[in-house]
């Protein structure tokens, strides 16, 4: 017993040094995010990615990896390197060294104004940031309603620091059960949307009259949430980036036939993949209630054909390889309380605020085919939406190459950040449009 009890201790020990690590880690991270700008006022924001490096990006799409170190930085999202490096300094230094390996230009930080806070909402706290442009008496704000990721938005985020590079100002903030945010973290779309309003509120109450308009961006499941919020907000503006249209249950069906058609199959089994999806998504929407018998012939009667083994979706291809019992045991363990059956349209039918959809034309996360269908079926209606669709562009808006070696995300949709801002600060999609995308702007019936 002794020698348990010892090892337990030298175990806890253990854990308490690696978190002190971790801690320490994290603090270094934080005190050189920012945005930096060089002599020809370019732009670069670097970011915490997890505890261990940085993310820069600019305002064209570019973006790399780099360790806590800095050092040589890496492509995109791959291991790969890109040619460029970085000399990052003390912690707390106002000036870093980046671009070209033997061409390092100094970049110092931009003097925007941060403001961290905490507030309550529904019974809870939550962490946020304002970040405010440099030299700006007034400015458009931005609220950032989150995706589905568990990341802090308040460290982690890069677009506020971009925006504010544009004289455009930002509220993040850590949504419930995420990083300084209290409660349990959901994905239930109308307490989201609650949220989002109550961060709309906290950076009202705290830039005032310095606002010359606010509104929402969200991002994938923000697409989703910020046309909401914005339904039951006084907003000028709404950005849904590589959002959908359709809802998440109609997501996985789009997954799972998408996906069978990218492997060569054909109509037949894609309607076979889809009624899968469907069987599974009455599972899904009970809480793992009901559902199963459906499911189960399903699965008896497909599964020793070929393409079955090709199924991928949001949540289908999890699910298949389970036993009913095991489903309903371990299912409502794993959820998160998602509006499965969320539909999006009497919202953005009945929203008169001005919107952008910037669409990833080859999204294999969020198929956009219906939703681009939707969305121009708004605009026939007199809906105040601009669409930029651009081709080849993946979630996220990388711009994505598939290899026989994997998947490799180089970078952001050329200008990806200028043409939001320019979107925001004037309804301006010229930069869109010169970086490709199929532009297509509010039209009246």
């Amino acid at each position: 017993m002794k020698k348990i009890i010892a090892l337990c201790a030298i175990a806890l020990l253990t854990a308490c040094a690696n978190s002190e690590q971790r801690d320490l880690a994290v603090v270094e991270l934080d005190c050189r995010t920012g945005l930096y700008l060089n002599a020809e006022g370019e732009a670069l924001a670097l970011t915490p990615a997890g505890s261990s490096g940085y993310r820069w990006r600019m305002l064209d799409g570019r973006s790399g990896a780099l360790d806590a170190a800095g050092g040589a930085s890496r492509l995109g999202v791959t291991e790969e390197p890109d040619g460029f490096e970085a000399e990052l300094g003390a912690c707390g230094d106002d000036r870093i060294s980046f671009g070209p390996s033997g061409a390092l230009q100094s970049y110092f930080r931009a003097p925007v104004q941060i403001t961290d806070v905490t507030y309550t909402h529904d019974g809870l706290t939550f962490g946020g940031r304002l970040i405010w442009p440099a030299g700006a008496e007034h400015a458009p704000l931005v609220v950032h309603v989150h995706g589905s990721g568990r990341a802090s938005q308040v460290r982690s985020g890069s677009m506020q620091w971009l925006l504010a590079a544009q004289g455009i100002a930002s509220f993040a903030y850590d949504k419930r059960g995420t990083g300084l945010s209290e409660g349990q973290y959901t994905q239930d779309f109308e307490i989201l949307s609650a949220d989002a309003r109550a961060a709309l509120a906290q950076a009202r109450s705290m830039a005032g009259e310095r606002i010359t308009r606010a509104g929402y961006v969200g991002a994938s499941q923000g697409g989703w949430v910020a046309p909401l919020a914005a339904s039951e907000s006084n907003v000028d503006f709404v950005v849904a980036l590589y959002g959908l249209a359709v809802s998440p249950l109609e997501e996985d069906r789009s997954e799972v036939v998408q996906n069978l058609a990218l492997a060569g199959w054909g109509p037949d089994e894609q309607a076979k993949g889809a009624a899968l999806s469907d069987a599974a998504g009455v599972i899904m929407a009970s809480n793992f209630r009901e559902g199963f018998e459906e499911f189960d012939r399903l699965r008896r009667e497909y599964r020793e054909e070929a393409w079955y083994q090709d199924i991928d979706g949001e949540f289908t291809s999890e699910m298949l390889p389970h036993p009913a019992l095991a489903l309903r045991l371990i299912g409502p363990t794993r959820s998160v309380g998602t509006t499965w059956r969320y539909d999006p349209m009497p919202v953005l039918r009945r929203l008169d605020t001005p919107q952008f959809w910037m669409i990833a034309g080859d999204d294999t996360e969020a198929p956009p085919q219906e939703t681009v269908t939707r969305i121009r079926a708004l605009q026939a209606e007199g809906r105040q939406i601009d669409l930029a669709i651009y081709p080849g562009a993946d979630h996220g808006m990388w711009l994505t190459e598939r290899t026989p070696a994997g998947v490799r995300q180089t970078a952001q949709v050329r200008d990806y950040y200028r043409a939001i801002g320019e979107w925001i600060l004037s309804r301006d999609l010229s930069v869109a449009r010169a970086a490709g995308a199929e532009v297509e702007l509010a039209r009246t019936p």
